[in-house]
């Protein structure tokens, strides 16, 4: 297994489409991309060696409420830990700011919630929490 190496800092902003593309998760404007990078409240590059292998970052208001986005592996570096390592630089960077108290939320990619279960997170509904709700604006125009 090759070496994850992550850095507290966001992609460029085209980086960042080319991999949101690659791994189907649509096409995302440049503009908008670079504009939602800049907002984001934590954002862990993951590379091995010189490559770009992975991204995931936080969005939030930074005290309370952190939601961790994102998380997205390269396909030519699957299975090599990249999510894992993101996750652990975005976990170690919320706990050094949130403080106690503070809610962490995410909505996982069916079939991956073993990642996250690893770092704590627990699958909705629960006896006492519902289950978590998603709306998706339509394009305009």
């Amino acid at each position: 297994m090759s070496t994850v190496r992550v850095l507290l800092r966001a992609p460029p902003a085209i980086e960042f489409c080319r991999l949101r593309r690659e791994a189907g998760w649509g096409e995302l404007p440049a503009h908008l991309a670079e504009a939602s990078l800049a907002r984001s409240v934590i954002g862990a590059t993951a590379f091995i060696g010189d490559d770009l292998a992975g991204f995931g970052r936080v969005v939030g208001d930074g005290v309370m409420y952190f939601y961790i986005c994102d998380v997205i592996t390269d396909v030519r570096f699957r299975k090599q830990g990249v999510a894992s390592a993101v996750m652990t630089v975005l976990m170690q960077s919320i706990r050094e700011t949130a403080p106690q108290g503070a809610t962490l939320a995410l909505m996982s990619a069916r079939g991956i919630e073993p990642l996250y279960e690893k770092f704590g997170f627990q699958s909705r509904p629960t006896q006492h929490l519902g289950a978590g709700m998603t709306l998706f604006l339509p394009p305009s125009g």
